[in-house]
C-alpha cells in the first residue's frame, strides 16, 4: 500500500477504561451502613460517645474508599487516536504522538503494547487496564497492524489459485 492510499483511512478513535471499581464499592457501602447503624443504636440506645466517634470514623472511611476507587478507575482512562500518518495517545491529560514511519519495533506482551522507536524517549507503550480478552485492545492492536503495514506498502497476499496447488 502506498502513503496515498493509507492517507484514505479515516481516523479511528479507541478508549481504553479500566472496569468499573464494584469490589472498593461495596466495601464502601458496607462500611457506611455499619457506620450509620452504629450512629443510630448510639443516638437511640444512650450508649457511650466512643461508639458515635468509631460511627464516624467508620463513615469518613468509607466516603474516602468510594473516592479514591472512582478517581483511580478514572486516571486509568487512555485514549488513543489512530489516523494515517500517527498515532496519538491522551493519558492523564499528556498528549503524545509517533509517526507510523518513526516506529521500529513493536512488541505486545500483555497488557502492554510497545511502540519503540529509534529513540527510547519517544516509544509508547500502551497499557490494556482489562483482561486479556478485551475487544476494545484487541481491535486497537490489529488496527496497529493494519496502519504499520499500509504505512509500510505490505499488503496480504491472494490466495494461490487451484492449478498452482
Amino acid at each position: 500500500m502506498s502513503e496515498a492510499s493509507t492517507a484514505q483511512v479515516p481516523a479511528q478513535r479507541f478508549t481504553l477504561n479500566a472496569p468499573p471499581p464494584v469490589r472498593p464499592l461495596a466495601i464502601a457501602a458496607g462500611t457506611v451502613v455499619v457506620a450509620a447503624v452504629l450512629l443510630v443504636l448510639w443516638g437511640s440506645l444512650d450508649l457511650p460517645v466512643a461508639l458515635a466517634g468509631l460511627a464516624v470514623l467508620l463513615l469518613v472511611l468509607g466516603v474516602a474508599l468510594a473516592v479514591a476507587a472512582l478517581v483511580l478507575a478514572a486516571r486509568l482512562r487512555t485514549e488513543v487516536c489512530l489516523d494515517a500518518t500517527a498515532i496519538t495517545v491522551v493519558h492523564r491529560r499528556q498528549e503524545r504522538s509517533v509517526s507510523w514511519r518513526e516506529v521500529t519495533e513493536v512488541s505486545l506482551a500483555h497488557p502492554r503494547l510497545s511502540l519503540i522507536t529509534g529513540e527510547r524517549t519517544t516509544s509508547l507503550v500502551l497499557v490494556n487496564p482489562r483482561r486479556p480478552d478485551n475487544p476494545v485492545f484487541n481491535a486497537l492492536v490489529d488496527q496497529v497492524r493494519q496502519r504499520l503495514d499500509g504505512n509500510r506498502g505490505y499488503r496480504d497476499l491472494p490466495d494461490p489459485s487451484p492449478d498452482l496447488v
